[in-house]
């Protein structure tokens, strides 16, 4: 089981990205595996590609049957309190999308990531996949 982040997902559809290439090697490493992603990650995905990248509409719908027909979606919502706690408790300062994906992680015992996010490599249990 790995968990998909929005920069990994971004990275492999949107060509121009600039660890496209990276992330497409990834896949490749990964393809066998069962590939998770949450809805918030998918809710924080369409909003980058949406309003940040500003990427093609089609493109956007593509890449959302695809996630659709090829990951396990995982029902997050239940999460939101103990992301909560944990950014009360911690001394570190994340975006509240990274702290929900290591709540959802520890919580499901999900190892490993695929993101570019290297502050995910001091978080005790996670192993970021690059």
């Amino acid at each position: 089981m790995i968990l998909l982040d929005a920069n990994y997902i971004i990275s492999l559809y949107v060509e121009a990205e600039e660890d496209n290439k990276r992330a497409l090697e990834i896949m490749k490493k990964i393809k066998n595996e069962e590939k998770m992603i949450s809805k918030l990650v998918i809710a924080e995905l369409i909003n980058v590609l949406y309003t940040k990248l500003k990427v093609d509409k089609k493109l956007i719908k593509r890449i959302y049957e695809e996630i659709k027909n090829d990951y396990t979606i995982i029902e997050d919502s239940y999460i939101f309190d103990k992301t909560v706690d944990k950014i009360m408790s911690s001394k570190k300062r994340l975006p509240f999308f990274d702290y929900a994906i290591i709540t959802l992680m520890e919580d499901l015992e999900i190892k490993e990531i695929a993101t570019f996010n290297k502050h995910f490599d001091n978080i005790d249990g996670i192993v970021r996949v690059h």
